[in-house]
């Protein structure tokens, strides 16, 4: 798989992950974007919970450097999550003033973090994807817009090859 296929699967998946145990999304469609945008102008205009998927640097085969269609790509995870009446951050961080034990809405950012992981981890072998989660920011309260918003980053590092790729179609059934 090529860059453009992995993050449009990131965004897939992340878009369908639903909360454990419930048939309730994460995230509202809208919300779940690949962008280059600058974060600010990104999440101020989104649902929250956000999430912008942003294909950052690659290197040619860093290993051996004998396979030119061969990168290891960065894939860089931006969570964004906004409350409103917690003057010291609590709610943001992890979670309060909630609707519903299955709604996002008044979720914490830890808890959204939990959903990313479980659908990023969706990718494996079996599609041929060996995804890494390297590291994360720290947590950054910011007023975006009239939103105290709460963001973090998170980078994953994975295998893509220059070339689309798609698997090949197997065990089907004759009728």
């Amino acid at each position: 798989m090529n860059t453009w296929q992995i993050t449009r699967q990131v965004q897939y998946l992340v878009r369908s992950q639903k909360w454990t145990g419930s048939s309730t999304k994460v995230f509202h469609t809208d919300s779940v974007k690949v962008t280059a945008a600058p974060r600010e102008s990104a999440i101020e205009q989104m649902i929250m919970p956000a999430c912008l998927i942003r294909p950052m640097g690659a290197s040619v085969d860093p290993q051996w450097s004998e396979s030119p269609d061969l990168f290891e790509q960065e894939i860089a995870i931006t969570l964004a999550v906004a409350h409103v009446g917690d003057s010291w951050g609590e709610y943001p961080m992890l979670g309060g003033q909630r609707t519903g034990q299955t709604n996002s809405t008044g979720r914490g950012l830890l808890e959204i973090e939990e959903e990313l992981f479980a659908a990023v981890e969706l990718l494996n072998d079996d599609d041929g994807i060996l995804i890494q989660f390297r590291a994360s920011s720290a947590a950054q309260a910011q007023l975006i817009g009239k939103q105290y918003v709460l963001v973090r980053d998170y980078l994953f590092r994975l295998w893509v090859s220059a070339d689309r790729y798609y698997h090949p179609v197997i065990n089907l059934v004759e009728a």
